[in-house]
C-alpha cells in the first residue's frame, strides 16, 4: 500500500497511509499533526520504498541478532545464578550429634565392645582422625561440577552479552547508490 510523506515542524517526515486521512498521526519529537484529507492528501509527495522500510516497524537482521544475543545472555546468567543458588554444601561436624551416637552405642556392653573394635581401636592406634561425614568428597565433586557449571554459563552469558554490544554499536552501513 502506497503512503505519502506529511512534514512537521521539525523537519522531520511522518509516512501516512491513506487510511489515515482525516485523522492524527505523531511525530517522533512528539508533535501531533493533523493528517490532512484524502482529496488533499494524495498532493503529498509519496514515500520511496526505502522510506517505508525505514520508518516501518519491521525488525532488520541486525534487530533479530541484537535481541537473540541478549535473551540467551539473560537466559544464561539466570540459569548460571539459579546453579549458583542450588549449590550443595558440606554439612559442618556437630559434636554433640556425634556425642549421642557414642552414647548410644555405649549403652550395651555388645554396642560398647563392637564401638571399641570399629572406632576407637584404630584410633589409639593410627591417631585421632579428621572428623568427617561419609560422603564428603561425593559432596565436594557436585560442588566443583557446579562451580565449573555456573562459570561456564556465565562466560557464555557475557560472550552473547559482548556481540549484543558489537551489534547495538557497530556503524550501520551506508547504502550504495547505483547508477542508471
Amino acid at each position: 500500500m502506497s503512503s505519502y510523506l506529511l512534514r512537521c515542524d521539525c523537519g522531520k517526515t511522518v509516512p501516512v497511509e491513506i487510511g489515515q486521512a482525516g485523522g492524527q498521526v505523531t511525530c517522533d519529537c512528539g508533535t501531533r499533526l493533523d493528517v490532512p484529507p484524502l482529496r488533499q492528501l494524495r498532493h503529498l509527495p509519496r514515500s520511496t520504498p526505502a522510506e517505508e522500510q525505514r520508518h516501518s516497524g519491521a525488525w532488520g537482521l541486525r534487530q533479530g541478532v541484537l535481541a537473540a544475543s541478549l535473551i540467551l545472555a539473560a537466559a544464561l546468567l539466570a540459569w548460571g545464578a539459579w546453579v549458583w543458588s542450588k549449590e550443595p554444601v558440606i554439612p559442618e561436624f556437630d559434636p554433640a550429634a556425634r556425642l549421642q551416637v557414642v552414647e548410644r552405642q555405649i549403652k550395651t556392653p555388645v554396642g560398647a565392645w563392637t564401638g571399641w573394635i570399629e572406632f576407637y581401636r584404630p584410633m589409639a592406634e593410627h591417631g585421632i582422625p579428621v572428623f568427617r561425614i561419609g560422603n564428603a568428597a561425593a559432596i565436594e565433586a557436585a560442588i566443583a561440577q557446579a562451580r565449573f557449571l555456573r562459570w561456564m554459563l556465565w562466560a557464555l552469558g557475557a560472550v552473547f552479552a559482548l556481540i549484543a554490544a558489537c551489534v547495538a554499536f557497530w556503524p550501520k552501513p551506508v547504502p550504495v547508490k547505483t547508477r542508471r
